[in-house]
């Protein structure tokens, strides 16, 4: 049986479902809380960006995943 884990958080995902328990974002699988929690911190920086670009969100979104993932929480 395959087990799927967040690569944040290190928790075990039980029943997932796709776009609604865990998302799955380049090589990054990720559960609800810790996806919420980047997406609270990428809102502030957000704010004080302009002009805003799709480019330069996905670069900020993955950077802030991949420093989760060294500190083992988003």
């Amino acid at each position: 049986m395959k087990t799927l884990h967040c690569d944040i958080c290190k928790k075990e995902l039980v029943n997932p479902i796709k776009g609604r328990t865990y998302w799955h974002i380049r090589e990054f699988d990720l559960c609800e809380d810790c996806k919420d929690g980047i997406e609270f911190k990428l809102r502030h920086i957000l704010r004080d960006h302009s002009p805003f670009s799709q480019a330069w969100y996905e670069n900020e979104f993955i950077n802030l995943i991949e420093k989760g993932t060294v500190a083992k929480r988003p």
